[in-house]
């Protein structure tokens, strides 16, 4: 007998099935099938197909990791935290590079994808605001719009997975350690009253 959960067979199945075939041919019969659950258990489960896109995208969210880390391992030292932050992120987003890229290949074909990987950024984004806001108030980060430099620096992060993930080391050999603790001291530098 099975120790998973309903609920984690299928979405392992979805994950299988749209990994193997595509998000078009991964339609709830055929995760049902796959999952070993009859298709009504995928509705109560999650309502429609959406709903476990949904579960898969928090499934491979990095949001709670960094919710966890500015709640607990936060130094209130800008460039401390965000090469914490930055190295945790990127090494993430290396473990789920996979799902990543069918991501982004599948999304081009059905908005819905992007819409619910859309969220992921979104609340990483809100708690960095809050984060430099406090770093404001601290008077350890000069006043900016909070926003654009916390989209900056998930641009800065998301840029240096999606080169390693797509090219390797075709561009640079450079050590990702080397290459963020080098971004975030530029970027906090830019931060700094």
């Amino acid at each position: 007998m099975s120790t998973k959960s309903t609920a984690e067979r299928i979405i392992e199945a979805a994950l299988q099935l749209i990994s193997e075939k595509g998000y078009t041919a991964a339609t709830t019969k055929a995760i049902a099938d796959l999952a070993g659950v009859n298709e009504v258990t995928i509705f109560r489960h999650f309502g429609n197909k959406r709903g476990i896109l949904k579960a898969i995208i928090e499934q491979f969210s990095y949001f709670p990791i960094l919710q966890e880390e500015i709640n607990k391992n936060v130094t209130w030292d800008l460039e401390t935290d965000l090469l914490n932050f930055s190295l945790k992120h990127f090494n993430f987003l290396m473990s789920i590079k996979d799902y990543v890229m069918i991501g982004f290949k599948e999304a081009m074909q059905f908005p819905e994808i992007n819409e619910e990987i859309a969220n992921t950024p979104l609340h990483i984004k809100n708690e960095l605001i809050h984060y430099l806001q406090e770093m404001h108030a601290r008077g350890k980060v000069r006043e900016i719009d909070f926003e654009a430099a916390a989209l900056s620096l998930i641009a800065i992060n998301f840029g240096h997975f999606i080169s390693w993930a797509r090219l390797g080391t075709i561009v640079s050999d450079m050590p990702t350690e080397i290459l963020l603790k080098t971004s975030i001291s530029i970027f906090s530098r830019g931060l700094t009253p």
